[in-house]
């Protein structure tokens, strides 16, 4: 393979990775941000429940 050719394909390799990448920081992004409004809504109930 000449070394353009193998520059593209690794250039294609990167970008493909890159994508993959951004999809599954954006699904822990999502996760995380989930959590902590579950974890938010438990403390507010206990709150409540402290002050009743």
């Amino acid at each position: 393979m000449s070394k353009k050719n193998q520059e593209k394909h690794l250039n294609a390799k990167q970008q493909a990775f890159e994508k993959k990448q951004a999809q599954k920081g954006e699904t822990v992004i999502k996760w995380i941000m989930g959590v902590l409004i579950a974890l938010a809504i438990c403390y507010m109930g206990w709150t409540f429940w402290l002050m009743s």
